[in-house]
């Protein structure tokens, strides 16, 4: 008996858990991912979308940003044109890994892993960086969590967890097609 309710008890201190993760959905409902604990969602102003910010260790914030790319082709052709985009942007770039990333909700996705040295408040310092693109149509998602190197290897499957809740959400009525519906019910 006593095992049967220890066993209940962890599996609902599990689901408050998750639970108490939150989601991030971007401003025009386009996607949306389970964002990692106590991370927060800024508007930085300058990015089409919100940043996630973490810790701040050395100097640095553990951060993902999210960025689009308007692509026609495969998600072949798509990493083959970032793999070469990688070398010329970050030339000392050191690739880690890359691969299929498999999502919770099937969607086609990819993950790159490098990483890089960075002059960050006057002093160099390895970030690591992974690169998860996900592909809708003719428009590819590209989600960058970056860590510094020496706290990426408990940081990895943080990251993995949330970009595998990252989806693409039902494109809401537009406010002409509703005026339109409306018009029509009356």
């Amino acid at each position: 008996m006593k095992k049967k309710i220890s066993i209940l008890l962890i599996l609902f201190a599990l689901g408050f858990s998750l639970f108490a993760q939150e989601e991030y959905a971007d401003e025009n409902k386009e996607f949306s991912f389970i964002i990692p604990e106590d991370w927060q969602c800024i508007n930085y102003g300058t990015f089409k979308y919100n940043l996630v910010v973490g810790e701040r260790i050395d100097n640095f914030t553990q951060n993902i940003v999210i960025s689009t790319e308007a692509y026609k082709g495969s998600m072949k052709q798509y990493v083959a044109s970032s793999e070469d985009g990688l070398k010329k942007m970050i030339p000392n770039h050191k690739l880690i890994k890359k691969g299929e990333f498999k999502n919770d909700n099937k969607i086609q996705a990819y993950k790159f892993v490098i990483e890089n040295e960075y002059e960050i408040a006057k002093t160099k310092k390895k970030v690591r960086q992974y690169i998860y693109t996900f592909k809708n149509k003719d428009v590819f998602f590209i989600c960058t969590a970056s860590v510094l190197q020496k706290t990426s290897e408990e940081m990895e499957e943080v990251f993995d967890e949330s970009m595998r809740s990252f989806k693409f959400l039902p494109k809401a009525k537009t406010e002409k097609k509703k005026k339109t519906e409306k018009a029509n019910n009356n």
